[in-house]
């Protein structure tokens, strides 16, 4: 491979550069601009199907870059199932994942260790700027505490009970709760 990168990575040296060296790097360079089309459109898989075709045709720096940004950031990665588990919690302890009765330390230990999976300029799956601003309500609701006593109050499940606080609770979070009579 020539020095330098660029497009011409893996398909030819500059001195020696042939007509069918140099249509498959057009091709490439076509699939990979296709590929990002998919993915402004939200076709994911068309995306990383583009980019892979891309690489076989012609091994680029810039198209592997593009394939690992799909791998991490798209549907399915663990990127998008963090900002999932935020945007699909029933309420501020879920978001946080803590429970009801968790003390200011820990609520502040649960939002920097999510804040950091989920924060927009490191996680860039769709949903990262409502997730965000979803994990800072939460925070700011639940560290204070008097918003903290009147969301209580206000919250479906405001008894406290972890059975009736949604999915998130009970024994796959971690916490067991007393079956209610």
């Amino acid at each position: 491979p020539a020095r330098g990168g660029g497009d011409r990575a893996a398909c030819a040296s500059p001195s020696r550069v042939s007509a069918t060296m140099e249509a498959n790097r057009e091709s490439a360079i076509d699939a990979l601009t296709k590929a990002r089309a998919k993915k402004d459109a939200g076709d994911h898989a068309s995306a990383v199907r583009l980019a892979e075709k891309s690489l076989r045709i012609c091994k680029t720096e810039e198209a592997q870059a593009f394939l690992d940004f799909l791998v991490k950031f798209g549907p399915g990665s663990e990127a998008a199932k963090a900002i999932d588990r935020v945007l699909q919690a029933a309420d501020h302890y879920a978001v946080l994942d803590v429970a009801p009765d968790a003390d200011a330390p820990a609520v502040k230990r649960a939002y920097q260790q999510r804040a950091l999976k989920i924060h927009p300029d490191k996680n860039h799956a769709a949903g990262a700027q409502q997730a965000f601003q979803r994990l800072n309500e939460a925070h700011n609701t639940l560290s204070d505490p008097a918003k903290r006593r009147e969301y209580d109050l206000k919250r479906p499940a405001a008894s406290g009970s972890a059975a009736q606080a949604g999915p998130a609770w009970g024994a796959a979070a971690g916490w067991h709760s007393k079956p209610q009579p």
